[in-house]
């Protein structure tokens, strides 16, 4: 399998997080497995937010375009 035919497509749900599986973290998803979260979810009507990772503040926002972009 290539590696384009193995990438995730945006709305499409992985075969991984059909059924809950041993050792599954919550969710029912294996632990370390990447979920996918609507950019609306998270920014809701803002069009920026701060996300804190190890003591560094970082900013995803929304741009013009409706693109996003993360800087620290």
């Amino acid at each position: 399998m290539s590696s384009s035919e193995n990438r995730h497509q945006p709305g499409s749900v992985p075969e991984h997080t059909e059924q809950p599986r041993a050792g599954a973290g919550p969710e029912g998803r294996p632990a370390g497995v990447p979920r996918e979260i609507a950019s609306s979810d998270l920014l809701c009507d803002a069009d920026r937010l701060y996300i804190r990772h190890e003591g560094q503040c970082y900013t995803l926002r929304v741009t013009s375009s409706r693109k996003l972009i993360l800087t620290k």
